[in-house]
């Protein structure tokens, strides 16, 4: 049996593949040109027109949100979460007394697990410690507090900022600027 050339075998692959490729491209294009020729038969004269695009207003961030967690690990599920709703009543309760209206303090999540394994291996049944975590989302609509609302909140017992975002408290507002019909608005550098 004779032995194939691998080169030999590798062009006429390539080969192969070339053909193809180009046989469904000028297949795929066909209908193209067509449309492209049908297209040009649209007689002259006044026709509806449709705009879409993208407008860009610059606009200053009007409030924060931020969202605040702590954590506790204790050596009982009861004794944990207790000691997870002391702080978070203390984390509350600084967040009131920084203006921060109840309705923009709300649990986004609260979670309780065991630690099952240390660096030893598996853990013993008296041995088992629990950690119960309490994450918050808060808005704060004065934006030169920010920095004291947070402190408050480390300084209570939150162990933890995930994030603080910076919006808009109505954006709708700012998007009907950049709709056809707005008044335009000159662009300031």
């Amino acid at each position: 049996m004779p032995q194939t050339n691998p080169f030999r075998m590798a062009v006429d692959i390539g080969m192969i593949l070339a053909f193809t490729l180009t046989a469904i491209f000028a297949l795929i294009s066909a209908p193209t040109r067509a449309l492209t020729d049908a297209v040009s038969l649209v007689p002259a004269g006044p026709h509806p027109v449709t705009v879409a695009g993208k407008d860009v207003v610059g606009t200053e961030p009007g409030m924060a949100t931020a969202v605040i967690g702590m954590e506790v690990l204790r050596p009982t599920v009861k004794e944990a979460v207790s000691a997870a709703q002391e702080v978070m009543t203390d984390v509350w309760a600084a967040l009131r007394a920084r203006n921060i209206a109840a309705s923009d303090i709300r649990t986004s999540h609260f979670s309780i697990y065991a630690e099952s394994f240390s660096p030893d291996g598996m853990r013993k049944e008296d041995e088992m410690r629990y950690h119960a975590s309490n994450t918050i989302f808060i808005t704060i609509r004065d934006l030169d507090s920010i920095d004291a609302v947070l402190d408050a909140a480390i300084d209570a017992g939150a162990s933890n900022i995930y994030s603080v975002d910076f919006t808009l408290p109505d954006p709708a507002a700012v998007e009907s600027e950049t709709h056809v019909g707005a008044s335009p608005r000159p662009h300031q550098n």
